[in-house]
């Protein structure tokens, strides 16, 4: 879940009320991506945490004083301790509707801007100066002489030294600007068949996945009400304005959402009507904490005994391998037991009972040493030579086959290893435990065996910018289901490059995409790829029939051809709020 405009103004204003004229006594770095800011307001000290992990990014108060990680102090770290140590905070601001914070220091070495970008994938921590110089970055720009910046991409150069450039605003209505005549408007030029809930996340700025949720539940009752279904605008502006007041009066209400087994699903700073189990909570900073620490605690409970089994499978196949590669040494010469054999056979009169060895120039010229087991007679011996030998040649023809299946085995276990990586709730958890138990590597249960087929129709549907079509496999199984049995021969087909990822499909009948939503969904392959948390990526593209499954191989691994090569920076579609 990602941080989103009303998250972050209820942030501002909590930080506000408690933080304000605080001294900073200690910076701590979590990891290069998190911090953990000590922060002395007379007579209590606070924990603030900020952090640019792109699937946990988050500003909130910590219940418990921040401990150092692992790993070497970054650059970032370095200059934070330099200017923030005995700095006061003087003020927290947040331009409208947009996730970003700016927290101002003045401290002894000089007065700083620490840039909190809560944007996902794009997330990053940036240190400034009164002149908007960038001091440290957490998350560089990457730069290389083959492509200096990514294509489509906003040219914002993220390193210390440079000038600092804000994300660039979104290209959408303000909530001010959402009234009857431009909603109106809107609902005329879209699909009667798209959702309430997707038309306000792409016009309104502000408006997450999970607030278009909350608006369009409140309106009509159900989330997934369509264009063509509202009947009256009255009902959705209202729900649309309440919500919007909340955030003007900062009248806010920290809500925590719970599955079935207690797990967060979800938090924000006003009761979530639209989820069936809520629990309020005092601050949202407690609702923040909880969420990502027994969210992903959940989660990686239930993911910790499938990256065991996929671990051990790893190990079996290497020992397999190590196994083959010792045999296919052994048996490396197979003309040269048939000699033996021959041999054997040959100078059979010079063989004793209870003869070791056997040595003959055979041909001439080449003594030939012979080992025998003296429990058998001549014949036998021969017999044992010629039988290795068989088998000898039918191993030339077997190892490198079984050699090639264990690589293909590997691959798919990267491929699972990124599936549970990317997943993010307990279906596509489950998902990945059913593909392991049907490729044989964990036991196959009669509920997996009943869900199997359902889930790999469960692909991202989603829609491009300029309105393209978007299919996107968040599994192997998704991935196979989506590219051999839903794809046409001429859509289009993409895929991170060299790297275990996401099948990605965009379909052409009504006609070819344009170059922004092709870019577009590049960005989205990126992002469901091993690769998501780097600023640059590599993604493949090619025709649909140009793709083909590996004969023999577990599903969605695939070799292509004829492709061009994109690089993008990875992006979350905004569906997934």
């Amino acid at each position: 879940m990602t941080f989103d405009t009303f998250s972050t103004a209820a942030m501002a204003t909590e930080l506000r009320q408690t933080l304000l004229g605080g001294r900073v006594q200690r910076v701590t770095q979590t990891n290069s991506l998190t911090y953990g800011l000590e922060i002395y307001v007379h007579p209590v000290r606070h924990y603030l945490i900020v952090s640019a992990e792109p699937q946990a990014t988050r500003v909130h108060l910590s219940s418990q004083k921040v401990r150092r990680g692992t790993g070497n102090e970054t650059p970032l770290m370095l200059v934070l301790r330099k200017y923030m140590h005995s700095a006061r905070l003087t003020a927290i601001d947040q331009p409208a509707y947009e996730r970003l914070l700016f927290f101002s220091f003045v401290g002894p070495v000089g007065s700083t801007l620490l840039a909190v970008e809560l944007l996902g994938t794009r997330s990053n921590l940036i240190l400034l100066d009164l002149d908007q110089t960038i001091l440290g970055v957490a998350r560089l720009t990457k730069l290389t002489s083959s492509a200096p910046l990514p294509p489509r991409s906003p040219a914002r150069l993220l390193l210390p030294g440079h000038l600092y450039e804000p994300p660039p605003p979104q290209l959408k209505l303000t909530p001010p600007e959402l009234t009857e005549l431009t909603l109106r408007q809107e609902l005329a030029e879209a699909s009667p068949q798209l959702s309430l809930t997707r038309l306000l996340t792409e016009t309104v700025s502000g408006v997450s996945p999970l607030l278009a949720r909350e608006i369009v539940y409140r309106a009509t009752g159900n989330t997934e009400t369509k264009v063509e279904q509202l009947t009256t605008l009255t009902p959705l502006l209202t729900s649309f304005r309440h919500l919007f007041e909340q955030l003007e009066r900062e009248a806010w209400q920290p809500t925590l959402a719970l599955d079935e087994e207690d797990i967060p699903l979800a938090f924000a700073p006003y009761p979530l009507q639209h989820l069936p189990r809520t629990q309020p909570l005092e601050t949202l900073s407690a609702a923040v904490e909880i969420y990502f620490t027994e969210a992903a605690s959940g989660y990686a409970a239930a993911k910790a005994p499938l990256l065991q089994a996929i671990n051990e499978t790893r190990q079996k196949l290497a020992r397999r391998r190590e196994r083959l590669a010792e045999d296919a040494e052994a048996q490396a010469n197979p003309v040269a037991l048939k000699e033996k054999g021959e041999a054997i056979l040959a100078f059979a009169y010079q063989i004793k009972p209870g003869q070791k060895e056997l040595t003959v120039n055979f041909p001439a010229d080449q003594p030939l040493n012979i080992s025998l087991d003296p429990a058998l007679s001549a014949s036998e011996n021969a017999q044992d030579y010629f039988s290795r030998y068989r088998k000898a040649l039918r191993a030339a023809d077997e190892i490198p086959a079984q050699l090639e299946k264990i690589s293909l085995d590997e691959r798919y276990l990267e491929q699972l290893e990124q599936d549970l990586l990317m997943a993010e709730n307990r279906p596509e958890i489950d998902a990945v435990a059913e593909e392991l138990a049907a490729a044989g590597f964990r036991p196959l249960t009669r509920r997996e065996k009943a869900q199997q087929k359902k889930s790999a129709t469960r692909y991202l549907r989603l829609t491009a910018p300029g309105g393209a079509t978007v299919w996107v496999g968040k599994n192997a199984l998704q991935n196979a289901h989506l590219t051999f049995n839903r794809a046409g021969a001429d859509d289009l087909w993409l895929h991170a490059r060299h790297i275990p990822g996401a099948h990605v499909v965009i379909p052409t009948a009504q006609g070819l995409p344009s170059e922004e939503d092709v870019f577009w969904a590049a960005a989205v392959a990126a992002y469901y790829s091993r690769a998501r948390n780097d600023t640059s990526v590599e993604v493949d593209v090619t025709i649909k029939k140009y793709v083909r499954a590996i004969k023999g191989a577990a599903p969605g691994l695939v070799t292509y051809r004829n492709e061009s090569t994109l690089r993008v920076a990875p992006e979350a579609p905004e569906v997934e709020g």
